[in-house]
């Protein structure tokens, strides 16, 4: 009983007692106890990631009937199945990541530990939302994971940058999260249950004039357009690039990789587990998102010179590549999907990783510090420009073969104009990456910067990103 209990949330129950740990922590002597925790941190997002791997798939039964009652209204708020197991690997592996990035970004700060419990806090609340069953979970998760996010995007208080990304970011948020709270609203006054497949039975069940179903279209509108803020489409990405600019480098990496995957992870069971039957209606609606966030966020981009901005407007276009995806995969084969967020993800972590290292040095993240430094700094303008091609799409990196399956799934689907925008988005977005690859390798240094890896283990991280590129190049179906 216990194990079919617990099996499905040992991950983020690890999570959560790794992040309490932490918090404990502080009440021994902080000159004692800094690389205790950061190796604690470490170590407990390094277990939730093995716990997955080890475990393996939970079965869907096996909670008897004669159990207690809180046991046995588990499958009735989490659904874990394959799609929700695979997308806790890739939240474990990024949040591991990310805390190994984050340690020795905030080695001097006071706040250092209450920063890494954040992380972890904020990352079981994505594994909580990418397999919720439950209007109530959804919720209940999005709390748990935005609230952490707002603080950590504020976390350098005296900075007023910092302070103005996160005010924008928790005032969209909240607005998001009133969206989400009404949507469930709607649906529940219809009918009476917050039970995603019973909502679907519900709606399909309803009849088919447009009276019949008005607030169910009503809640429908809300909650997508709530999970369209937390992947940042377009109209509901203003939030992006001043958040993304704000907030602390190595959190920026964390946000576009575990939290877009958590969002997409969202999109997915709103769209074919809870408005399945409404498909058809939705279906035009988010294609016509996906278009205009490629486009815009690639157009946007053209102009940036400021890195983490640039990154931002990379980050609408990629949204919109994805909910085109989110479209074209009605049957839960989703393996093109997850494979562009896999990628996309170490490939965003491992690029703000690298620009954290310069950030230390040069103070400012403006597009000609990178001038020269292919040459000065091999090693770290190497692996910016692999990032850099993988996120542009250019053969025969992972970012091309991301983009190639997602578009083929597009193109099987019946959805040739959009997979054109798409191919020619990804044309505008090419220029901006290769910006990059000039400064580079075709300006000179007015400056020579020193850059230094924090730690031993940053370098080995940052590495092992572009490792799991090249190896996703060369075995797709890993």
């Amino acid at each position: 009983m216990m194990t079919a209990f617990f099996q499905p949330l040992a991950p983020v129950l690890t999570l959560i007692g790794v992040g309490m740990g932490l918090i404990t922590l502080e009440c021994f002597p902080r000159w004692k106890m800094a690389s205790v925790k950061a190796w604690f941190a470490i170590l407990g997002t390094g277990a939730a990631l093995a716990l997955v791997f080890w475990l393996g798939i939970p079965t869907p039964h096996g909670i008897a009937d004669s159990s207690p009652e809180w046991v046995r209204a588990l499958p009735r708020f989490l659904n874990v199945d394959q799609t929700s197991w695979i997308s806790f690997g890739a939240i474990s592996l990024f949040t591991l990541l990310s805390v190994i990035f984050t340690a020795p970004y905030f080695l001097q700060s006071d706040s250092r530990t209450e920063i890494l419990a954040l992380l972890l806090f904020a990352a079981s609340g994505m594994m909580l939302l990418v397999s919720a069953n439950s209007l109530l979970m959804v919720f209940l998760a999005l709390e748990l994971l935005s609230l952490p996010t707002y603080v950590l995007v504020g976390i350098h208080r005296t900075d007023r940058q910092s302070s103005e990304a996160a005010l924008k970011y928790f005032l969209f948020g909240s607005f998001a999260s009133v969206l989400l709270l009404l949507g469930i609203t709607l649906l529940y006054a219809q009918h009476a249950t917050m039970s995603l497949p019973e909502l679907s039975r519900a709606i399909s069940a309803s009849g088919t004039l447009p009276a019949d179903r008005a607030f169910s279209y009503a809640g429908m509108a809300l909650l997508l357009s709530a999970a369209a803020f937390k992947v940042g489409a377009v109209p509901f990405h203003m939030w992006v690039p001043d958040a993304y600019q704000g907030a602390p480098t190595p959190i920026t990496g964390f946000m576009g990789s575990s939290i877009k995957l958590a969002g997409f992870g969202l999109l997915l069971r709103l769209a074919w587990a809870l408005f399945s039957p409404l498909a058809s209606d939705w279906i035009r609606v988010l294609l016509l998102l996906s278009a205009l966030t490629m486009v815009i966020g690639n157009v946007a981009a053209l102009t940036q010179n400021n890195l983490k901005r640039l990154f931002a407007y990379s980050s609408i276009s990629h949204a919109g590549y994805l909910i085109l995806g989110v479209c074209a995969m009605p049957n839960q084969n989703y393996q093109a999907l997850f494979y562009y967020l896999v990628v996309y993800g170490l490939m965003f972590l491992g690029a703000f990783a690298v620009l954290a290292v310069i950030e230390k040095a040069a103070k400012n993240l403006e597009i000609y510090t990178l001038s020269g430094m292919g040459f000065t700094h091999p090693f770290w303008g190497g692996l910016l420009a692999l990032f850099a091609l993988s996120a542009a799409g250019i053969p025969p990196t992972a970012g091309f073969l991301a983009k190639y399956f997602l578009l083929l799934e597009a193109m099987r689907a019946g959805f040739v104009p959009w997979v054109v925008v798409a191919v020619l988005s990804s044309l505008i977005g090419v220029y901006y990456y290769l910006r990059i690859l000039v400064y580079l390798y075709m300006k000179e240094s007015k400056e020579t910067l020193r850059l230094k890896s924090p730690t031993w283990s940053y370098s080995w991280a940052v590495f092992f990103c572009a490792a799991c590129l090249i190896l996703l190049t060369l075995i797709p179906n890993f």
